[in-house]
């Protein structure tokens, strides 16, 4: 997983604006597709006690252990411009999908 350093500012500046900032971090969303691609959203939260944690670029992540193997690939980046946030994997979807175009 790569958080990219514009996106890390963000959410570190987004975070720290939470009167319990030292207990929190992010945790990532997601959903399938009805093609077995995954979408993603971000969630600012407090860890579960079932969670793993993992520093990312100086951001806590929190994870369930089940959720390990879809991280690797993932990278996060936030436009300057906008500051939205874009998720993106590095496995391709899948080509054969009737629900795209």
């Amino acid at each position: 997983m790569i958080i990219t350093p514009y996106a890390a500012a963000r959410l570190s500046w987004m975070i720290a604006e939470e009167p319990d900032a030292d207990e929190l971090g992010i945790r990532l969303i997601m959903t399938t597709t009805g093609c077995g691609s995954y979408t993603y959203s971000i969630a600012i939260t407090e860890k579960d006690e079932s969670d793993r944690e993992l520093d990312v670029s100086g951001i806590r992540l929190f994870y369930k252990h089940t959720e390990e193997d879809q991280l690797a690939g993932i990278l996060i980046d936030c436009d300057a411009a906008t500051n939205r946030f874009s998720i993106s994997h590095s496995l391709p979807l899948q080509t054969d999908c009737p629900h795209i175009n």
